[in-house]
């Protein structure tokens, strides 16, 4: 019986499900991160929205900023670790992301992959599936943001 105690407690450790909560000052310094991250992507969509409705859209600076949100996108899933919500500190990110896991987690793994895909359009070139790619990274943000956003004044 001993045994299997500590086999189960071993395996809840290793899972992470008792690791210790976060500190302030680490829940902060995520925070931080958070913010800097989704303004950087808030930037670089600014410069798509900008370049893929042109007429002659700069392909350069379409790759640089679908590269940059592309990057951004795959470290975004831990931006949103338990302990850096709004209890700690200002944030535009709503209780419900901690609230609704599983929800989060999918809206978040849909803008990688929309990330994904604008990116690899950028590539090659192709504007078709670039204006088609930047329309679906969108809806992503979109569906996130209606649901686990606040507005936020700086």
């Amino acid at each position: 019986m001993r045994l299997s105690l500590v086999a189960s407690l071993s395996l809840l450790l290793a899972a992470g499900a008792l690791a210790a909560p976060l500190s302030k000052q680490a829940a902060l310094r995520i925070m931080h991160e958070r913010h800097e991250g989704m303004e950087a992507v808030g930037k670089a969509n600014k410069l798509l929205r900008r370049e893929v409705t042109a007429d002659k859209p700069d392909l350069a600076a379409v790759r640089m900023a679908a590269a940059q949100i592309s990057s951004l996108a795959a470290k975004s899933a831990k931006w949103f670790p338990n302990g850096t919500g709004p209890e700690v500190g200002k944030t535009g990110a709503k209780p419900e992301i901690w609230k609704n896991p599983k929800d989060f987690a999918a809206k978040t793994r849909d803008f990688q992959a929309a990330s994904k895909a604008l990116h690899q359009a950028a590539v090659r070139g192709d504007a078709g599936a670039m204006k088609a790619a930047y329309g679906n990274l969108g809806k992503t943000c979109k569906a996130c943001h209606d649901t686990y956003r606040t507005d936020m004044h700086h």
